[in-house]
């Protein structure tokens, strides 16, 4: 420093300075050694800053820039002053260290990069400046488009100038504030690891570090597996702390531990203390720093640990330190994961009584809104269903059940489609919890379970464990499925632990077997065994290693199944021209089998020892099986199979060209390897039957999964039907008591009027009657009171006709079919549809047009088919809906919107069809191909689950022995026609 002449000399010492203090989390330093480095340059801060101050940088820089393009600003010249560039890189050096303490001087210092850009060009440093503009443009002045294209405009700049001395912080930032703004978080990744190998290349470690760091963060919140994860964030640290980089170690730490916490069962997963982190240690370290980012990080993840674990009240006291915090986490993918665990932290705290104007409800609405307006508005692929989740438990709250059903599935839907599986997992975990509550045991089940292999799926072993000791009830299918299942893989942690004996065997006869094959033969062998696990390929390569260390011309495996021996496998060898042929069999019990000897083979399963025989005729005890008869071999050897001393089988093995081929040295080689052939099999046949049970888990989840959206669907037609039977309930009684009373006032009021005549004749008015007569218009009064009573007669009437139209609609379905009118159901729907039908300041009035044939009362369930016709009708609207946009009055009554609907009776097949159609549209063959599939959908996420059409299919083919098809062409409309016989089977 004392051999420097000029400020501007001092430069490259006062930026170590800067670099080392902020590696070593000495974040205050870091910004008063460059504070007082500016102040050399006649750039000076506030000491302290004041809202006008920072209002006051903003509309200086709006101005600006207000009428310049991002490539306005990519184009500025070139800064070639030297002071200037100095200026810039220091500012630029403490934006991250006065960001992550919270500094008020963060803004501050971006805004007077900007400007030095904007007038004196473009450096490498204005880059850093630009993207956290765009920082400060998502997160203060909430303009998250503007904010996305300055992030862009940085990256442009990195790339056009070459810049690898700021490529990494500044693709770093750009991907830990502005990419995942509109993009998928998994996105970001690819972008922080190019940050990461950047500063690698030019030693920029402090960047090196938070790079690091921040791929583990958002890999943690996107939802990646956290055994892989786990992998990453360990090799992550042990790079770091080669490299001094203590903040990035602290901060990923925090994630560390918070994921061993999940990996792995513990007394209290919500405290991060363990392997890899000391909670009291670390927090005051963080709090003595002033480490607005690393407290925000520690407590958003006890927040998240405590919910997911039932800690309520410790979950409320975190969220409230993370607001304490809440500047060193906002714009990064901490911020909406606070907003989306403070409301469900807060919904499961109500008691379940909750009005509007509850504290708690304001909370979580300004939660949603900021989740909502600022996060899922722009990307929704990353946010929408914490929306949907948090709404759901809102109306679960507010016992408002309908609503609740809609959104927990919707949010499940988003959440895997998006794959989020933590999230996944939580939102069937909720709905599971909504519907036991509710009742519904059975709905509970199949969420719990979908929650429970979710869980599975992201490694949250501990959660896991939560669930099986909070709801044995509901995962009992599971539970139970465990104490009987095969775990392959802790046989497979076996393998090589060959027992006592075949070790001792190996010790003692070295030498005998060195003749034969040395021990690295035997190892090889062994291995090629161990290596196969798919069991048809493991018998396969047996059959080859034994019949070549053997010297056997033929071998043959049998099997023990289910107590009974089979023959699995033969093997020859035709000495002339050196082949070996293989066949499988398909497990032929050994008494039925001519391939071996059945005496020879019930001994050695008797004795479990080897039998090796020479001259095989010349043996009596032998000499009556049959299998001698046609088969002289020279030399025989019978092989147990055994593993930790259960028997598994039997290797039989002869030579036909030679006695004593079978020697001693042969035997102990086979030893050894007859043991790994006994542990690869039972391997093999356990992953077998494993596969075997993961099919018929897969296939059963499967039908568990269509049979939960039947019942989803049917508890919400259900909700739907109870609360329509209730509402025409309500109106028949008044309605009742109006219609009664309507014929008896009309009778009433003609006796008065008639009355009334009679007195005027007989007693003439007085002036005073006839004045008032006058002001009342007695006489259009007494014309025109009939017409008035008239038309209440018709409203009663067109009341009773809609009370009645619910009624058949909202019908519930015995479990007998019984017999309906299937017009009345028909016209039912159109009712309940007429205000959708109706025109608006979109479009006409659609046209229903009925031609209906002469049918006969059909048998079935009436309420489901009404079902049908609601989903169809209502999706030919939805199409109406969806073609007004864009099109003028004038142009859509050109062609009218209508649908037609046609019935008739098929007298030789007795069947009904109805037909449905519509002319909108239309759609492709490749959607109308799909049209039936489950969850498949059309529309807008949000607005279709797409199981609408797959349930009404269900209905028809299923349930009524009918048949529903599609026949649609693109620009001509839609047809769906529904054959139903009119008596179906039981």
């Amino acid at each position: 420093m004392q051999q420097t002449h000029t400020v501007l000399d001092r430069v490259n010492v006062y930026h170590i300075k800067i670099q080392s203090n902020a590696s070593r989390n000495q974040i205050t330093e870091a910004i008063n050694i460059a504070l007082k480095f500016l102040q050399q340059l006649d750039v000076t801060f506030p000491e302290t800053v004041t809202p006008d101050d920072l209002q006051n940088s903003i509309v200086e820089i709006e101005k600006l820039i207000r009428n310049r393009e991002i490539e306005d600003l990519l184009n500025l010249p070139i800064m070639i002053d030297r002071e200037k560039i100095t200026i810039l890189q220091t500012t630029s050096s403490i934006m991250p260290v006065a960001y992550v303490s919270g500094s008020p001087l963060f803004p501050l210092l971006v805004m007077f990069s900007v400007k030095l850009s904007t007038e004196y060009g473009n450096t490498s440093a204005s880059a850093f400046a630009y993207l956290c503009y765009g920082v400060i443009a998502c997160n203060v002045n909430q303009n998250v488009e503007a904010g996305v294209k300055f992030g862009q405009l940085a990256l442009q700049i990195v790339s056009k100038l070459d810049a690898k001395a700021v490529k990494s912080e500044v693709f770093d930032a750009v991907g830990l504030f502005i990419l995942h703004r509109k993009s998928h978080i998994k996105k970001t990744i690819p972008l922080l690891q190019q940050g990461y190998t950047a500063g690698l290349e030019v030693g920029s470690l402090e960047y090196v570090g938070y790079a690091a760091h921040h791929i583990c963060f958002n890999s943690f919140w996107c939802g990646q597996p956290l055994l892989t994860l786990e992998q990453v964030i360990r090799a992550y640290c042990s790079k770091l702390k080669q490299l001094n980089q203590l903040t990035a170690i602290r901060w990923s730490r925090i994630h560390w531990q918070s994921i061993l916490n999940l990996l792995e069962v513990c007394e209290y997963p919500s405290l991060l203390s363990g392997e890899v982190l000391q909670e009291t240690e670390c927090l005051p370290q963080l709090l003595s720093d002033r480490d607005f980012m690393g407290l925000y990080f520690l407590y958003l993840n006890k927040l998240m640990l405590c919910y997911l674990f039932g800690e309520i009240e410790s979950a409320q006291s975190h969220a409230i330190e993370v607001r304490d915090y809440f500047k060193g986490g906002a714009g990064t993918v901490g911020e909406p994961a606070f907003y989306f665990y403070d409301s469900l932290t807060a919904l499961v705290a109500s008691n379940l009584q909750l009005n509007k104007n509850s504290e708690i409800l304001q909370q979580v609405e300004q939660n949603q809104a900021q989740l909502q307006q600022h996060w899922a508005k722009y990307a929704p692929m990353n946010h929408q269903h914490k929306v949907d989740l948090v709404a759901a438990e809102k109306h679960r709250v507010l016992d408002q059940k309908l609503e609740a059903i809609e959104l927990y599935d919707k949010a499940i839907a988003g959440a895997k489609e998006n794959e989020y599986i933590q999230e996944q997992a939580l939102a069937n975990e909720l709905a599971a919890k909504f519907y036991l509550e509710w009742g519904k045991e059975k709905f509970a089940q199949a969420y719990m379970i979908d929650a429970y292999y979710c869980y599975s799926h992201w490694g949250a072993k501990a959660k896991i464990k939560d669930l099986e000791q909070r709801y044995p009830q509901l995962l009992a299918p599971i539970l139970e499925q465990q104490k009987i299942s095969l775990n392959p893989f802790k046989t497979i942690a076996s393998l090589g632990n060959t027992d006592s004996y075949t070790q001792a065997t190996i010790n003692s006869n070295t030498t005998g077997v060195s003749d034969a094959l040395d021990f690295t033969s035997i190892i090889k062998a062994s291995q090629a065994l161990s290596s196969e696990i798919e069991l048809n390929q493991l018998i396969s390569q047996l059959m080859q290693v034994m019949m070549e260390n053997a010297g056997a011309t033929k071998g043959v495996l049998i099997l023990s199944q289910l107590s009974q021996l089979t023959v699995q496998a033969i093997s020859t060898h035709n000495t002339n021209d050196n082949e070996t042929i293989y066949c499988t069999e398909k497990s032929i019990p050994v008494e039925q089998s001519l391939a071996v000897p059945i005496s020879i083979i019930n001994l050695v399963k008797r004795s479990l020892e080897p039998l090796n025989l020479d001259e095989v005729s010349s043996q009596p005890q032998f000499a009556s099986d049959e299998y001698f008869i046609p088969n002289q071999p020279q030399s025989l050897l019978c092989l147990p199979l055994c593993s930790r001393g259960e028997f598994l089988g039997i290797l039989y093995l002869e030579n036909n060209l030679t006695a004593g081929a079978f020697t001693e040295q042969r035997i102990e080689v086979l030893k050894p390897l007859c043991s790994q052939a006994a542990i690869s099999l039972e391997n093999a046949q356990l992953y077998q039957k494993s596969q075997e049970y993961a099919q018929q888990l897969e296939q059963s989840l499967t039908e568990l999964q269509q049979t939960q959206v039947q019942l989803v669907q049917s508890e919400k037609m259900s909700a739907l039907g109870q609360m329509m039977s209730g509402i025409t309930h309500e109106i028949n009684n008044p309605l009742g008591f109006v219609s009664g009373n309507i014929t008896q006032l009309e009778e009433a009021l003609q006796d008065i009027l008639e009355h009334l005549e009679i007195y005027q004749q007989n007693h003439p008015p007085g002036e005073a009657v006839t004045t008032h007569a006058e002001e009342i218009e007695l006489e259009y009064v007494l014309a025109d009171l009939p017409e008035m009573l008239a038309a209440i007669k018709t409203g009663v009437k067109r009341i009773a006709e809609i009370s009645k139209s619910m009624r058949i609609f909202s019908r519930s379905d015995q479990q007998q079919k019984v017999t309906f009118d299937l017009h009345e159901g028909i016209d039912s729907t159109l009712l309940i549809l007429k205000h959708r039908l109706k025109g608006n300041y979109k479009r006409p009035e659609i046209n229903i047009i009925k031609d209906y044939g002469d049918l006969p009362q059909i048998i079935g369930f009436p309420g489901q088919l009404n079902q049908v016709f609601m989903n169809i009708i209502a999706n030919a609207i939805d199409v109406f809906d969806e073609m007004s946009e864009g099109r003028s009055m004038t142009q859509i009554k050109q062609n009218p919107d209508s649908i037609t609907l046609t019935t008739n009776l098929d007298n030789g097949t007795q069947m009904v069809k109805i037909s449905i159609q519509d002319n909108g549209c239309g759609m492709s063959d490749e959607v109308k191909n799909r049209i039936f599939n489950h969850l498949f959908t059309t529309k807008e996420v949000g607005k279709g689950t797409g199981l609408g059409l797959s349930i009404a299919r269900q209905i028809v083919e299923e349930k009524h022995d009918g048949k529903l098809s599609c026949d649609s062409q693109l620009g001509k409309g839609t047809e769906f026609v529904i054959e139903i016989p009119i008596s179906t089977n039981s």
